[in-house]
């Protein structure tokens, strides 16, 4: 993965991990893929569905910072009932969360989005004169009449460290996300924070050694079923970012992850692996071989 993981981290036990029980797969590569990366798509409601590529400009091109990087933001689309996404637009809110937006995740009542962005508005300072922010996740709401609108940073969000790729559970009451704060194993962990309302959360919590190793562990999602997912380039995967999944209990805790089998998880890397409600069918972001551009989106479909 070239564009993705670039964006939203920059970074770098020998443990043995089974392949998850055979399935099998139908993958298909969307036909919106091309050259550009296109990564992170997630479902919304019905058929609405988000997902990331670069922003262009009024020529069709990439735009670019003030530094010479793309800049990265959300799009949204309909699905069609073969997987494929079509009515492609540019995400657009009440605020300006266009510059380096990415990683959509939403709460189970549709009412509240979360994003990943290094955007800091005007009149935002923080108490050091960093050269570039660093990633924080937003939180915007959905106002009948008005659309998105109120996106703030958590309030958990220090500026001296990276937050993103959100995913929240399926009763509404936690967080997932990756950070690269002082407990993390490697340079990006999973956590989890217990929501608590109004821009309140609890204690943070590191999922563990069993999930995070001294490698990255990114791109967390939890399905109906209360199955995560992450990916990680930890040693005993098939090549690069690959997919893992592990139950989340009854008591909260999280049994061993479990490596994904082929093919969805290849030599290539494999990430934001995501399912539908009924986990019969969902998505996937792989630079695997015979793509069309950087990172394509795989539509799947569990046979």
């Amino acid at each position: 993965m070239k564009s993705g993981i670039t964006f939203i981290f920059v970074a770098f036990i020998l443990i043995n991990f089974s392949y998850s029980q055979e399935k099998t797969y139908k993958i298909t590569n969307l036909k919106m893929n091309d050259e550009k990366a296109h990564y992170g798509l997630v479902y919304y409601q019905n058929d609405q569905v988000f997902f990331t590529s670069y922003l262009l400009n009024t020529r069709n091109k990439i735009r670019l910072d003030n530094d010479q990087h793309p800049i990265f933001t959300l799009y949204e689309g309909k699905k069609t009932q073969d997987g494929e996404v079509n009515d492609i637009k540019r995400f657009k809110a009440t605020e300006d969360v266009v510059f380096n937006s990415s990683s959509a995740a939403f709460s189970p009542d549709g009412k509240y989005m979360y994003i990943t962005t290094n955007f800091v508005r005007k009149g935002k300072t923080y108490k050091h004169d960093y050269k570039s922010v660093n990633l924080h996740i937003e939180r915007g709401e959905y106002i009948e009449g008005e659309g998105w609108t109120n996106f703030e940073t958590l309030s958990f969000c220090s500026p001296d460290y990276s937050y993103g790729h959100p995913s929240v559970s399926p009763d509404g009451n936690y967080l997932y996300f990756v950070s690269n704060i002082p407990s993390a194993k490697g340079p990006t962990d999973v956590f989890r924070v217990k929501i608590i309302g109004n821009n309140e959360f609890g204690k943070i919590e590191n999922l563990g050694d069993h999930i995070n190793s001294p490698r990255r562990e990114t791109f967390p999602f939890v399905s109906k079923d209360n199955v995560l997912y992450f990916s990680s380039d930890r040693v005993g995967g098939v090549g690069g970012l690959d997919i893992y999944q592990c139950k989340i209990n009854g008591d909260n805790s999280i049994s061993e992850p479990v490596l994904l089998s082929k093919p969805i998880n290849s030599k290539q890397d494999d990430f934001c692996y995501v399912l539908n409600e009924n986990g019969k069918e969902g998505y996937l972001t792989s630079n695997r071989s015979g793509g069309k551009g950087e990172d394509d989106i795989y539509y799947f479909v569990i046979e």
